[in-house]
C-alpha cells in the first residue's frame, strides 16, 4: 500500500507572534490563532499546556519558525 502525502499550507502567523515571541518557545492552538504558552525552553511549554492538541515551535529572530512535531 502506498503512503499518501498530506500537504498543509503554511500558516500565516504576523497576527498572532510578534517581537516578544523571538528566540522563544510558543504554543499555538491547532488553528494557529492563539497563543496558549510562551516560555524560554521546550520543557516549560509542554508542563504549561498539558493537552495533546496543540502546535510548538521554536520562533526564530526575524520571526521565522521551526516547528517541532510531537
Amino acid at each position: 500500500m502506498e503512503a499518501k502525502e498530506k500537504t498543509i499550507k503554511s500558516p500565516d502567523l504576523i497576527k498572532v507572534l510578534g517581537k516578544e515571541h523571538e528566540n522563544k518557545w510558543v504554543a499555538l492552538s491547532v488553528n494557529y490563532k492563539k497563543v496558549l504558552a510562551v516560555g524560554d525552553n521546550l520543557s516549560s511549554i509542554l508542563t504549561a499546556v498539558p493537552q495533546k492538541e496543540k502546535v510548538v515551535m521554536k520562533v526564530l529572530p526575524n520571526l521565522s519558525y521551526a516547528p517541532l512535531i510531537l
